[in-house]
């Protein structure tokens, strides 16, 4: 079998560079992922790789997601079995809830996201045992789809379907989802489109503000610049925001989001909370305040981790929808990315 191998950069492509600082070198560790599948088992399979960006992943911005988008269209599919894109973990869920969304429908072989927590000298890194499960999972015949292996401190390489993967939490190195198995017990997703996002995009946007919920937040700040279209707004983890008002049904203060949803309508912005759970959708037992804010400005946003969330605004917006058209897209499931 012949895989793609695409370099991005990410710690599983850094080195110590002349300051004893980790820096993105792709072409000096592709080496490494290759040599030591090999030393520990026999997997008849040829790599070739190309080097559309190398970076380290926390400086991945939209231009560079374009760079990566453009690199994969111009991959002739019929030469390879399965797809591995090397990747650092700090926007990781991003790009593969990005990637998810795009490719669906696109192939009918794999793409792998794979990062390392550690470079790859470190005997204490990842990266070798999450490339070799892509990499047997290729082999195996694994279907269509964009998927996450991940080796947690707990020693199980998990695999993530690339539009449920969650952030890395601060102080761990450990990635979760909502339907997460151990790779040998995971089987492939659904995919819901015949026709590929990703022949339909011509650039993905910038036009997105995210704004995450906390205690004193003061929305006065936010100034909502001609290129926004959209703002989404987080929740905490009972699906709420700030929405306090003097009295109920009375006058709100700059820190609530109330204040942000009149700036919004005022502006011409679309206003989005997310996540929000699906067994919130159309039920009494929603917080006052959440009920709040969707009666007046926030259209809520189901079933979608809030990466997804983000990156399927910016597809929206993108493909130059508007309106009404704008919710029914979140709505409409592509790659199996909602969670019930």
């Amino acid at each position: 079998m012949k895989i793609l191998v695409i370099m991005t950069g990410g710690t599983i492509s850094t080195t110590v560079n002349d300051s004893g600082h980790l820096a993105a070198n792709g072409r000096k560790t592709v080496s490494l992922l290759a040599e030591k599948l090999h030393q520990n088992g026999d997997f008849d399979v040829d790599f070739e790789y190309i080097h559309p960006l190398d970076i380290l992943s926390e400086n991945m911005t939209f231009p560079r997601l374009n760079i990566l988008l453009d690199a994969i269209r111009g991959v002739k599919k019929e030469r390879y079995g399965a797809i591995i894109i090397a990747h650092g973990t700090d926007t990781l869920a991003y790009t593969s809830s990005l990637l998810s969304l795009t490719l669906a429908g696109w192939w009918d072989k794999p793409v792998f996201l794979v990062s390392s927590d550690y470079t790859l000298t470190d005997p204490r890194a990842n990266g070798h045992d999450n490339f070799r499960a892509a990499v047997e999972l290729a082999i195996s015949g694994f279907g269509a789809g964009v998927y996450v292996p991940y080796r947690n401190s707990d020693g199980v390489v998990y695999l993530h379907h690339g539009a449920h993967l969650r952030q890395c939490g601060n102080f761990t190195s450990d990635f979760y989802s909502a339907d997460m198995k151990p790779y040998k017990e995971a089987v492939p997703y659904r995919i819901q489109v015949e026709y590929p996002i990703l022949h339909q995009l011509d650039r993905l946007l910038e036009c997105i503000m995210q704004i995450e919920p906390y205690v004193g937040i003061d929305y006065s700040l936010y100034k909502l610049p001609e290129n926004i279209k959209a703002v989404l707004h987080g929740s905490y983890h009972s699906a709420t925001a700030c929405a306090e008002r003097a009295v109920t049904g009375g006058a709100y203060s700059k820190r609530s989001a109330l204040y942000l949803a009149a700036e919004c309508k005022k502006r011409g912005k679309d206003l989005f909370l997310s996540p929000l759970p699906e067994e919130m959708r159309g039920t009494s037992g929603t917080y006052s305040t959440t009920a709040d804010l969707t009666a007046n400005g926030f259209t809520p946003i189901f079933s979608l981790t809030n990466e997804c969330a983000y990156m399927k605004l910016a597809l929206a917006y993108s493909l130059w929808y508007e309106g009404e058209e704008v919710p029914a897209f979140l709505e409409r499931e592509i790659a199996g990315e909602r969670i019930f």
